[in-house]
């Protein structure tokens, strides 16, 4: 599927039996999440997440139509989980320490956008 070309979508990827919860990030969003995305690529190589747990929280996909990513400066796609930022696919794919913290900005724009409950009962806590 296509994302959204004047916005970044991010799938929250939670094993419950239903389709993933979605959330848009246009405009100043979109510009604060590219901002820590840049912040972190590059900086501090670290080994792939663990493998998720059935029945838990397993990260966000990020998706970004490849007009939007070039000129945000960012990847057009990349998988966020448990402090790790991955880019690319395959024996491709990158992995670096999440230091900017964009897993944390996800987690609270799921809950401002009301996907708290669900987070919550798959072992995601409210930011603080």
């Amino acid at each position: 599927m296509e994302p959204k070309q004047d916005a970044i979508t991010v799938t929250i990827g939670i094993f419950s039996g239903r389709p993933n919860p979605e959330l848009k990030l246009s405009g100043e969003l979109a510009e604060k999440f590219a901002s820590l995305i840049k912040a972190t690529i590059g900086r501090e190589p670290i080994h792939a997440p663990p493998p998720p747990k059935l029945g838990f929280y397993y990260g966000f996909t990020v998706q970004a139509a490849r007009e939007l990513a070039s000129r945000l400066a960012c990847p057009a796609e990349l998988y966020i989980y448990h402090g790790v930022v991955s880019e690319g696919k395959g024996r491709e794919q990158k992995h670096w320490r999440d230091v900017a913290n964009s897993e944390r900005f996800l987690i609270e724009q799921a809950f401002r956008e009301g996907h708290g409950a669900l987070l919550e009962k798959v072992g995601v806590g409210k930011p603080i």
